[in-house]
């Protein structure tokens, strides 16, 4: 009984050596940095998620409307500024003042993107598992597939043998039949004589 052999074409698939590397595809750092933050990473999660928290959105908003209002609504001699401190409106106080207001704004812009980038990372990582268990679930199928054909194909000759072998019971009982037949024909029983002796001449 021969069996079929069925090749299923599977995907090809790219080695992870063989990936590129760069900007937006997944590299050992990328799972390291998803899978063991270190202490800047956690604190750069912490910043992102604080400056994004609604409290602190509506804490700021406020705070500016608020000093926006002082200033607009004050009279002359407030928005003037001549109430406050001269060393307060100093240029050798504003300016250390703004720079280092500017420098903070910009690290909580570098720690913001910090965050983003764990967390595209994550997403990337995330996605390139789903890819790998979609390969698996398509090279199972395929597989099922071929077992399924393959396990047809042996139901369909079994059918086939077990049709032959019916032929061939109906065959032998016929020819059993007339064998009977022609022994009694010939004044014979059908034990008389075993199978592999001649049988008895016959005298004319």
């Amino acid at each position: 009984m021969a069996v079929e052999e069925h090749v299923t074409e599977q995907p090809v698939k790219v080695p992870a050596t063989a990936r590129p590397s760069g900007p937006g595809t997944r590299t050992q750092a990328m799972k390291d940095a998803v899978k063991r933050p270190t202490t800047f990473d956690r604190f750069a999660d912490w910043v992102s998620e604080a400056m994004g928290r609604p409290l602190n959105i509506a804490f700021w908003f406020v705070l500016v409307l608020t000093w926006t209002l002082i200033f607009a609504l004050g009279g002359p001699k407030l928005s003037s500024g001549s109430w406050l401190p001269t060393w307060f409106t100093s240029q050798g106080y504003n300016f250390p003042l703004n720079l280092i207001t500017t420098v903070a704004e910009l690290f909580i812009g570098f720690l913001v993107a910090t965050a983003a980038n764990r967390a595209q990372n994550a997403l990337t990582v995330l996605l390139d598992k789903i890819d790998t268990q979609e390969e698996q679930i398509e090279t199972t199928e395929a597989n099922i597939v071929s077992l399924i054909k393959e396990n047809t194909d042996l139901t369909s000759e079994i059918h086939t043998l077990t049709t032959r072998v019916a032929k061939n019971t109906a065959l032998i009982v016929e020819v059993h039949r007339h064998v009977t037949a022609l022994t009694i024909h010939a004044g014979l029983d059908v034990g008389d004589f075993p199978p592999d002796a001649p049988p008895p001449a016959t005298t004319s």
